[in-house]
């Protein structure tokens, strides 16, 4: 398969970056020894975890990704742009709510609807956003967090990627229904 891949690229004239290439196993095998893979007249590297399109993969029996990078990445954001909202004076509540909400929005939400998400990953990224709000308002309690997440309309994780698995299958649906139509009247 490799090797029609290259054939292909040397016909259309453009070259694979074997460079960052890399294989990742995922099934029972493993861990197990395998042949080289050859792209290009270059062996893959075998990884352990790969980043593809800013998700972390990780190689196992079955598919999974790797989370602690979405910490890393929350955290000083959020720090540093609240550190610098305080600063300013303009920390008023509405202010620091928005920040709230779009970090949310485009650090822990990014691609949640099409990942195999285990109960301990959702409760580890519901729990980035609770501590957020602790810091910043001083809740204590779950009840004053719970509040907090209604007025901000940031329900628990759980919510948030069904109804986002739900508009991405309505989309699939609405584009291949659109397909069909097209065919048919081609056909017709």
């Amino acid at each position: 398969m490799l090797d029609i891949c290259s054939n292909e690229a040397e016909q259309l004239h453009f070259s694979f970056n074997t460079v960052k290439s890399v294989a990742l196993r995922i099934g029972p095998r493993y861990k197990h020894n395998c042949a080289p893979l050859v792209l290009s007249d270059s062996k893959l590297a075998h990884v352990e975890q790969t980043k593809y399109l800013g998700v972390v993969l990780k190689s196992g029996i079955s598919f999974e990704c790797v989370l602690d990078h979405v910490k890393t990445k929350f955290y000083p954001s959020v720090n540093a742009i609240l550190y610098r909202a305080k600063n300013a004076g303009s920390a008023e509540l509405v202010c620091v709510c928005a920040i709230v909400e779009i970090c949310v929005s485009t650090c822990i939400y990014y691609a949640v609807e099409v990942l195999p998400l285990t109960k301990t990953d959702m409760s580890m990224l519901d729990h980035l956003v609770d501590r957020v709000f602790y810091r910043t308002f001083g809740c204590t309690s779950s009840a004053d967090i719970q509040f907090l997440r209604s007025v901000l309309d940031l329900p628990g994780l759980s919510v948030c990627i069904n109804e986002r698995q739900v508009r991405l299958v309505s989309s699939f649906s609405r584009s291949f229904s659109c397909a069909a139509m097209l065919s048919c009247a081609v056909h017709c």
